[in-house]
C-alpha cells in the first residue's frame, strides 16, 4: 500500500500572509526536490451561500466542508486529478486540473481547517499572526484591486463581520498549532524543520 502523503495546514486570520507564506514554503520545498500541491480553502466557499446575518462570509458555515474533505482526502492518497476553484468576484464554482505530480500537500486558509482539526491526520498545523493595522492595509489592497470592492465596503466588512468571525472561529485554531509564526522569514525555517521531524510526516 502506498503511504499517504503528508498534509501541512497553514491557518490564521485574514490577510495575515497565509497565501504568501504558502507560496514561499512551496518554493523552498521545490528547491529541495519536493513537489508540493497547494490547496486553498477559499476555493471551497459555498456557491449558493446566503451570508450569515452576523458574520457574512466570515464563518466556517460558508465553507463546503464535504467538498473540501473529499478533495483533500483524495489528494492525500495521491488520487486527486482536479481541485475546486471558486471565483471571489462572481461566486461561481468550477474545477481546475492538477497538471503536475505532487508528494506533499499544503492546505491554506482561514475558514475550512476548523472542520478538519478533530479527525484529519495533519502532519503539522502552522498558525500565522500579524498586527491588525498591517492586515487592514493588506486586505484593502487585495480586495480593492483584485475583487473590485470599494474601500468603504472592505473596512466595514473587516470591523463588522471579519473581527467577530476571527474571535469565534479562527483564534481557537491557535490551540491546535504545531508552531505559531509572527515573523515569516524565521518561520519558514521552523516549518521546514517541522516537516522533517520524525512522527510529523518527513518530506
Amino acid at each position: 500500500m502506498t503511504p499517504a502523503l503528508p498534509v501541512l495546514c497553514i491557518c490564521g486570520p485574514s490577510a495575515a500572509g497565509k497565501t504568501t507564506f504558502a507560496a514561499s514554503l512551496s518554493k523552498a520545498l521545490q528547491d529541495s526536490g519536493r513537489q508540493p500541491l497547494l490547496i486553498a480553502c477559499d476555493d471551497y466557499y459555498r456557491q449558493d451561500w446566503t451570508p450569515h446575518p452576523l458574520f457574512g462570509y466570515d464563518t466556517v458555515e460558508a465553507i463546503d466542508d464535504q467538498a473540501l474533505r473529499a478533495d483533500l482526502s483524495a489528494a492525500r492518497e495521491g488520487q486527486a486529478q482536479t481541485l475546486r476553484l471558486y471565483d471571489m468576484r462572481t461566486r461561481c464554482v468550477q474545477r481546475r486540473p492538477i497538471d503536475t505530480p505532487y508528494d506533499v500537500i499544503l492546505l491554506e486558509g482561514a475558514y475550512g481547517p476548523q472542520h478538519l482539526m478533530n479527525d484529519f491526520p495533519f502532519s503539522g498545523v502552522v498558525y500565522l499572526e500579524e498586527s491588525f493595522p498591517w492586515r487592514l492595509w493588506r486586505r484593502l489592497r487585495r480586495d480593492v484591486s483584485d475583487r473590485h470592492r470599494s474601500p468603504r465596503y472592505v473596512v466595514r466588512q473587516m470591523f463588522v463581520e471579519m473581527l467577530p468571525g476571527e474571535r469565534q472561529f479562527i483564534e481557537p485554531l491557535k490551540l491546535n498549532a504545531s508552531v505559531v509564526i509572527r515573523n515569516q522569514t524565521k518561520g519558514l525555517g521552523q516549518v521546514l524543520a517541522l516537516l522533517g521531524s520524525p512522527g510529523l510526516g518527513k518530506v
